[in-house]
């Protein structure tokens, strides 16, 4: 037999006038927990999509790279190839600048990473452990730097790249003349907004700590590791990188808050 409608809809009761606080205060409750939920769940959302999914990139994440490779004599080019390859196979927007006593831009910045995919047979050894034959070998002489970091900064500005960064790697062997000149393009580099990296191609400590004081040692990834599979970004081995936390927190908060709205704000039950 069918119940009358007014029974099917609720509960009957004979002062409904003492629940009517009981239920604006559960409505006001269930909306309130509705927009924190809501905002959870955005916030979520938005750190996931603020992570950069590429592990460790040297190029850091939302910046156009300009990657300025050292192919001084003081060089051994077998210790360009783990940074080149990593780079390569990555879906980076790159530039390449290559510098001696003079620096020259083999592409201009936001160039695909796998254009450097041509350069890594100069760097990778022969069966018998040497090189092949390089095209530059007339152009190898002495460490300008600041050559480099020149052009790599008048590159991204001539292609009018808002969020532009440095990838230097270089074994940090300069004159002492050098060092002023390498402080005074740093000083623009930054006044550009363009942040640097440096690989250190095992440099000797006092080339190293005298490029330290003026880039600060945060600057420095680390260096080659002859064992290892490429060329490791600042905390690539550290589980705060390896784990994104932000993102892990902001579910940890949605999942907490959706367990204390169905523990506060169940639906009533009743047994027949």
């Amino acid at each position: 037999m069918e119940l009358p409608l007014d029974v099917r809809r609720g509960i009957p009761a004979s002062e409904p006038g003492r629940l009517s606080d009981l239920t604006r205060r559960t409505r006001v409750l269930r909306l309130g927990a509705t927009l924190v939920l809501v905002a959870a769940l955005v916030l979520a959302f938005f750190v996931a999509r603020s992570r950069d999914v590429r592990h460790a990139p040297l190029v850091p994440s939302g910046t156009t790279g300009m990657l300025v490779l050292d192919l001084s004599a003081s060089v051994f080019e077998g210790a360009l190839d783990q940074t080149v390859e990593k780079l390569s196979q990555t879906d980076e927007q790159i530039g390449l600048v290559v510098f001696s006593d003079q620096a020259y831009e083999l592409l201009p910045p936001g160039s695909p990473s796998q254009e450097l995919v041509p350069l890594l047979r100069y760097f990778r050894a022969r069966p018998d452990a040497t090189l092949p034959a390089n095209p530059w070998e007339e152009f190898r002489g002495g460490t300008r730097i600041s050559e480099g970091l020149r052009l790599a900064r008048l590159a991204l500005l001539r292609e009018g790249v808002d969020s532009g960064s440095i990838v230097l790697v270089s074994d940090l062997e300069i004159l002492p003349d050098e060092i002023a000149r390498v402080g005074e393009i740093l000083a623009l580099i930054r006044g550009d907004g363009i942040s640097i990296r440096i690989v250190p191609l095992f440099p000797s400590a006092e080339k190293r700590a005298l490029i330290e004081q003026l880039v600060g040692s945060g600057t420095f990834l680390a260096e080659p590791d002859p064992e290892a599979d490429a060329v490791r970004a600042p905390g690539e081995r550290r589980l705060a990188t390896a784990a994104p936390w932000a993102f892990v927190l902001a579910a940890a908060l949605l999942m907490a808050l959706v367990g204390a709205n169905e523990a506060a704000l169940p639906r009533l039950e009743t047994r027949r």
